[in-house]
């Protein structure tokens, strides 16, 4: 979906906003701290029901605030859709709304804008533990299989924390833990197939566009990237691995194996680029990550939205410019942020930029 339209009130420092007539490139200028990034925090939540930023949604909650309301107008292949949601500090649960209609999981949202995000946090995805890499992969089998995925890892996680509570019980009945083991096992081996499928897919164009990426370095760097299902499948399906392993589960007092531990184990020439890269050379492995997903859902009609905080602190000026060159080719939106505009107005070319000015909380448009 193309957002238009992007209004907020009491979210972060920002008392009221609206952002009209927004293009497939937005530019959000301000020094540190005024609330450009809070904008970019916006349109996530919008779409994730969650921040990037923090886990505590309160903390989104402008002080001494009841609450916050997002909203946004686009457009996709079925029209104006008009999205909001809403979370106030005396509820529990968000307020998620499709044209006025109210919408059980903010999974729906989801569907409705895929979200991409290059910050300073982002790109330690390499560094960070296996569930940053895992859900990299997860967000884009779930817009390609948004069905078959979201089902079984719902009933993956629900069989998991059955299973689990059994474990940790005093008395562990296996014969209570095979029903959930079973479940377990079926949900666990489709949530690999589907993964498995995805990188196939994505992998080929992960190399073309690092190699884009880096294309003015002299000496070119490749990377492997394997995937771990989260238990030896080669040796084991799922199910007979659980079956194997029972009373170290019992001891452990929870699930060892399974898709819940699964990794991306990303190398070049053996080693794993943690400890080989430069931080340049992470930072333009992460961007290649992001650019190559977005790509492969270009083929499946899917437009992701980008969302870069600073683009112009985390890569060089080579880099910069190449990562900005790849991401208009996919035609996507794309939400920027830089102290001065001019760090990467110039970068866009001839493309129209629509160009917002952020201080203390107030957002100005530019002409």
């Amino acid at each position: 979906m193309l957002l238009q339209q992007l209004q907020l009130s009491n979210f972060r420092i920002i008392e009221s906003a609206r952002l009209s007539d927004l293009a497939s490139v937005n530019l959000i200028s301000g020094r540190n701290g005024s609330g450009k990034t809070s904008l970019l925090e916006a349109i996530h939540v919008l779409g994730h029901g969650r921040s990037f930023r923090t886990r505590k949604w309160q903390r989104l909650v402008r002080y001494e605030q009841a609450g916050f309301l997002i909203t946004g107008v686009g457009t996709n292949n079925r029209g104006e859709q008009r999205i909001g949601i809403e979370r106030r500090l005396a509820d529990s649960s968000p307020s998620v709304r499709l044209n006025g209609e109210s919408l059980r999981a903010t999974s729906e949202l989801a569907a409705l804008l895929p979200i991409q995000i290059l910050d300073s946090a982002g790109f330690s995805l390499l560094e960070g533990p296996p569930e940053y890499r895992r859900q990299l992969l997860d967000w884009a089998v779930f817009h390609v299989e948004p069905f078959r995925f979201l089902q079984a890892w719902r009933r993956y996680q629900k069989a998991l924390k059955q299973r689990n509570a059994l474990l940790r019980s005093n008395r562990v009945d296996k014969q209570a833990l095979s029903p959930w083991t079973d479940e377990l096992a079926v949900q666990g081996e489709l949530i690999h197939e589907l993964r498995t499928a995805q990188l196939e897919r994505l992998l080929p164009l992960l190399v073309e566009m690092h190699a884009a990426l880096n294309s003015g370095v002299s000496v070119p760097v490749e990377v492997a990237v394997d995937y771990y299902p989260g238990w030896n499948r080669e040796r084991n399906p799922l199910r007979a691995k659980l079956d194997m392993e029972i009373d170290r589960d019992i001891e452990l007092g929870y699930t060892r194996d399974g898709p819940h531990r699964a990794d991306l184990r990303v190398r070049s020439a053996g080693q794993s680029v943690v400890e080989v890269f430069s931080r340049g050379q992470l930072k333009s492995l992460v961007a290649a990550f992001r650019l190559s997903q977005a790509k492969l859902l270009r083929q499946y009609g899917i437009k992701s939205v980008f969302l870069v905080d600073d683009l112009a602190a985390e890569l060089d000026s080579d880099r910069r410019a190449r990562f900005i060159d790849e991401l208009l080719k996919l035609d996507c939106q794309s939400f920027f942020t830089a102290i001065n505009a001019s760090d990467l107005s110039a970068s866009f070319g001839s493309t129209k930029i629509k160009m917002f000015h952020v201080e203390h909380g107030r957002v100005t448009p530019l002409p």
